[in-house]
């Protein structure tokens, strides 16, 4: 095509230096001949340059340090050809220099680049890179990655470089891919333990953004209402009252051990930290179950059967009353 044959003679005249008016000089003081027209139509950086009336206008060298010689010599090879290759190891400088030439084509090609290479492994290296170099597309993308791959957060790289407001931003969107609100709080436990001197202060800003009445009963139970970081932070509110709902507005029968003789119709009493079962249809068993320990113990026998009663505690004494 015409562009095609344009752009292979301009990189030609280049090569052999036909007309060329400017000299870059390189950080590492190698140099690169170059026509400022061309400098120009690609950059505005180069525009306003040539066109300012200071020193660089009429001078033939120019030295540039905005990047590496790798960089500069890879974006003025792109300027006269069109082409560049990316690279995860070199993207980064590339946007970097687009940036600074103001070669927004060139910016939002690597933009694209960087949005095809999104995973577990840069998905927040990315996010925070496109937040210093306004990707907005690139942001979105990565944002949505990290949503969607939450609960895979053991395995997203540079978790914990995450800042306060990225995390309290994450942990809010109601776009959260996670199984259960047990995941957040893991999740939030383990950024603050990354950096606990200073995050340990931030915490009870973070837990409110959890929605606590969506953990399990035994992840409120067993370790939310145990944390220090809870227990010492205003939160534990939170947790208490998401602890009420579970066992108040979502009642459900749990299974616990079995008794060791099963019974009819038994008498249930609670003694201290303690359940008892009197009995049951003709018999003078006694059994008693420790929650702590989960388990069944027999006890002294009643003196005699009893069938419809009654079990009352009062003071350390169990009393079974009526029935026959």
């Amino acid at each position: 095509s015409h562009l095609k044959a344009f752009m292979a003679s301009l990189r030609k005249l280049q090569d052999n230096e036909v007309m060329t008016d400017v000299t870059l000089i390189l950080p590492d003081q190698s140099a690169i001949q170059c026509h400022k027209v061309v400098l120009m139509a690609v950059s505005p950086f180069f525009e306003t340059m040539f066109q300012s009336g200071l020193k660089e206008a009429v001078e033939q060298d120019i030295k540039l340090d905005f990047a590496d010689s790798g960089t500069i010599r890879s974006l003025v090879k792109f300027f006269y050809t069109g082409d560049i290759k990316l690279t995860a190891e070199n993207i980064k400088a590339i946007v970097a220099g687009s940036e600074f030439l103001y070669c927004q084509h060139l910016k939002a090609h690597c933009e694209e680049f960087l949005m095809g290479n999104v995973g577990l492994s840069n998905c927040i290296d990315y996010y925070q890179f496109g937040k210093v170099f306004n990707l907005e597309m690139l942001i979105k993308t990565t944002f949505d990655f990290i949503l969607y791959k939450f609960g895979e957060f053991m395995e997203i790289s540079n978790f914990d470089k995450l800042t306060e407001d990225e995390l309290a931003d994450i942990v809010s969107c109601d776009r959260l891919n996670a199984e259960n609100e047990d995941v957040v709080f893991e999740a939030v436990v383990h950024w603050v333990n990354a950096d606990p001197d200073v995050r340990e202060e931030v915490f009870p800003r973070i837990a409110p953004l959890i929605r606590f009445p969506f953990c399990t009963q035994t992840m409120l139970t067993d370790k939310i209402c145990c944390s220090s970081l809870v227990l010492k932070s205003e939160c534990i509110q939170l947790a208490q009252e998401a602890v009420w709902s579970q066992f108040h507005l979502n009642c459900e029968w749990k299974s616990e051990q079995e008794m060791l003789q099963a019974e009819k119709n038994p008498l249930i009493v609670q003694l201290a930290d303690k359940v008892y079962a009197f009995g049951g249809w003709e018999t003078r068993v006694t059994q008693e179950f420790d929650p702590a320990l989960n388990e069944w113990r027999m006890r002294s026998r009643m003196p005699g059967g009893c069938c419809y009663g009654s079990a009352v505690a009062l003071g350390d004494k169990i009393y079974v009353v009526g029935g026959y």
